[in-house]
């Protein structure tokens, strides 16, 4: 008896990445093989550059079908929205997302894939990644405690970590079972949030009904850091840790404090007097910011006298 092949649904959303996507897309084709199908699902949140004539032009010649929405902009706002309806019309049996200004490494699923063959209790396997920053390779995207975190196998310590910080867990490793991912419906349409949310959904569903998850440490993605990326605008970042912390975690204050204390120490650093003005006045209402300040000050003094 011939033995079906799973299919993943790779989910792209993309803004003014005309001069990315192209290799996302083809980095995504690169994935064919044998022993499973692919299929590309892009919503494009109206960008106003060639974006979408490029994705478009891809789309002719690809083998790989790619279904493209292109809808009207709404902005980081419509972000959880429009991934959620990517993962509803999704038909894989799994689920991957990409950037469009990212891109995925040579053989990105095969060891993934193998694991779910392996554990049919398997829910969800996250991967590392690596930065690349005008066009040069640099650090692994996760930290040496995060990885040590998601290979615990600990759900409940996990998630416990996740709504009590500011967690750097990046959904571009993730394949994932589509059905667990429709069941859960793993972003929040009130919040500008993506990842964060994600992955509190993702280890809730899993503390509270059971099922496997793992991390797998190779680069399965990498990821393209330039000054359009939405993370390194602080003001925007620091709405969405205030929203997801305010709904998801317990000690939302503290959270928050501590972001706008970092926001102050790297708006002095890069000499940004708008972003300094606008965390000194959160500052007013989360005076416990000006002490992160003060330690992180006097931790540099402390390592450059040692140093100096």
């Amino acid at each position: 008896m011939a033995t079906i092949k799973p299919k993943i649904s790779v989910l792209i959303l993309t803004f003014n990445q005309a001069q990315f996507i192209e290799r996302a897309l083809q980095s995504v084709v690169e994935q064919q093989s044998n022993n499973y199908d692919l299929e590309v699902i892009v919503t494009d949140d109206g960008s106003s550059d060639a974006t979408v004539d490029v994705i478009e032009g891809f789309v002719e010649n690809s083998p790989v079908p790619i279904k493209v929405l292109a809808k009207k902009h709404e902005g980081v706002t419509a972000i959880a929205k429009n991934f959620l309806s990517m993962i509803n019309i999704a038909s894989g049996n799994f689920i991957a997302f990409l950037a469009g200004d990212d891109f995925f490494s040579q053989h990105r699923f095969t060891l993934q894939l193998e694991k779910f063959s392996a554990n049919p209790n398997l829910k969800i396997s996250y991967s590392d990644g690596i930065n690349c920053m005008a066009g040069e390779l640099g650090q692994r995207c996760h930290s040496t405690e995060t990885v040590e975190l998601m290979s615990s196998g600990d759900a409940e310590r996990i998630h416990k970590h996740l709504t009590s910080q500011v967690p750097v867990l990046f959904i571009q490793g993730v394949l994932a079972k589509a059905d667990f991912l429709k069941l859960i419906q793993p972003f929040d349409v009130d919040l500008i949030a993506d990842d964060w949310v994600f992955n509190i959904k993702v280890f809730n569903a899993l503390v509270m009904d059971g099922g496997d998850f793992d991390f797998e440490s190779s680069v399965c993605f990498i990821r393209n850091i330039h000054g359009n990326n939405t993370s390194r605008n602080l003001i925007v970042h620091y709405e969405r840790v205030r929203q997801v912390a305010e709904r998801y975690c317990t000690n939302a204050r503290q959270i928050k404090s501590k972001f706008i204390g970092n926001g102050i120490l790297s708006a002095l650093k890069k000499r940004d007097k708008a972003t300094l003005l606008f965390f000194m006045r959160k500052a007013v209402l989360y005076p416990e910011a000006l002490a992160v300040v003060t330690r992180k000050v006097f931790a540099i003094g402390r390592r450059n006298l040692r140093h100096g």
